[in-house]
């Protein structure tokens, strides 16, 4: 059994620093009496905490604002000049790599597709990439923190290395940590992209109002991010929410895992893009080519296409009951899906939806809000700079003094 640990004086104050930081994330500018009323601390307490905050050069004081009877305040803000970061999107068939300030956006980015499956491939795009954003950094005088990478799981972050891509042989053990520790000599951290894409659902989407959230990877791959009252779920191994490769037909194929009849195998677009091929060898229909896409099968199915519409409802279907499993297993306020599968359109969307009333609890399934991502930027990109933007949050106390400090 882990033993319990108590809290000293420094993780109380990083915890209330933490608690700071992220209602400034969330509001963009507050008062120090704003800040008390949210929390319910002192308003010493509040005023000690933002003069650390303001010595470490991480928030800074703006102009006066009205408050009540006629009373003005300062207005606090992040100093998005303060510290930045290097954030990188290693999906399956495509590399994307962006400088991110302290407030979290994205000051820079470049973007390549990758070719093919070969490894060597990977890592001369994450050379390539990598090295063209801390040129750009460096252009602009932006002291880089670390470096934070979002791929496909399941993975290891401990020593940041790939166990399992699916079809991607050459990709499993490689650790993209060293890699990228080795060739920068920046602190790396390597994090599954379903749980990137629900840190950045809750700090810059529809995930800002919750405290239990999860967002639903639905790509080439299937997986799950669960957030959970300020911190991510990860389980002792991090393959918490690896929903792609739980069991959804017990005597279904084999996935490369090992297991048989893998959520992923019928959901996910590689899956959906398999049959799709599989249709146009058999029996040719109509608009359809060997090289379909999922928008393409979106709009076939919009135009009354029937193969289409049976293959993006069936895909749906099985979505929807990964999803039915996870109302009953977290039980969130809400669930958003995302990435390439929710191109499927609304004939896929209500085939998920309906999938999951069927078969979760009434009023669960009545009172947990399940919809598509609004965020105009991946998710899985936007949230690999607040990977090392945690970390500077999370540790405030033992960072030194930022150098970058706006006058």
């Amino acid at each position: 059994m882990r033993r319990k640990k108590g809290n000293n004086v420094i993780n109380l104050q990083d915890s209330n620093l933490r608690l700071l930081l992220e209602l400034l994330y969330a509001k963009s500018c507050m008062t120090r009496q704003d800040m008390a009323e949210a929390t319910g601390l002192s308003a010493s307490g509040i005023s000690k905490l933002v003069g650390f905050l303001l010595d470490k050069g991480l928030v800074v004081e703006e102009a006066f604002i009205s408050r009540r009877k006629g009373r003005r305040a300062i207005s606090l803000r992040l100093n998005g000049d303060s510290v930045y970061a290097v954030g990188v999107r290693l999906a399956r068939n495509y590399l994307t790599c962006g400088l991110f300030n302290f407030s979290g956006e994205i000051l820079y980015s470049i973007h390549r597709e990758i070719e093919t499956k070969q490894l060597t491939e990977t890592t001369q795009l994450l050379s390539e990439l990598i090295g063209a954003t801390l040129k750009e950094a460096e252009r602009i005088n932006a002291p880089v923190y670390g470096i934070g990478v979002s791929a496909p799981g399941p993975l290891f972050p401990y020593d940041g290395r790939l166990v399992l891509i699916t079809d991607y042989p050459e990709w499993q053990g490689f650790s993209v940590k060293k890699f990228c520790e080795e060739n920068f000599g920046l602190r790396t951290i390597l994090e599954h992209d379903a749980n990137v894409s629900v840190l950045a659902e809750k700090w810059f989407g529809g995930g800002k109002d919750c405290d239990q959230l999860i967002y639903v990877v639905a790509d080439r791959g299937v997986g799950a991010g669960v957030y959970t009252n300020g911190y991510v779920h990860t389980g002792s191994q991090n393959i918490a929410g690896e929903i792609g490769h739980t069991t959804i037909k017990y005597d279904g194929e084999k996935c490369e895992c090992g297991n048989r009849g893998c959520l992923e195998l019928y959901s996910s677009s590689t899956a959906v893009l398999k049959e799709a091929r599989q249709i146009w060898e058999a029996e040719r229909p109509s608009g359809w080519s060997e090289q379909m896409t999922i928008d393409k099968l979106a709009q076939l199915a919009q135009a009354g296409c029937e193969h289409a519409r049976q293959l993006l409802t069936k895909a749906g279907n099985f979505l929807g009951i990964g999803l039915a499993n996870l109302l009953t297993t977290y039980n969130p306020e809400k669930i958003i899906v995302g990435d390439e599968m929710t191109r499927a359109g609304d004939i896929w969307f209500s085939a998920v939806k309906n999938a999951v009333k069927e078969r979760a609890l009434p009023e669960v399934y009545a009172n947990t809000k399940i919809e598509v991502s609004q965020l105009e930027i991946e998710p899985a990109f936007l949230g690999t700079g607040l990977l090392v933007l945690r970390l500077v949050v999370e540790n405030v106390s033992s960072i030194s003094t930022f150098n970058n400090v706006s006058s």
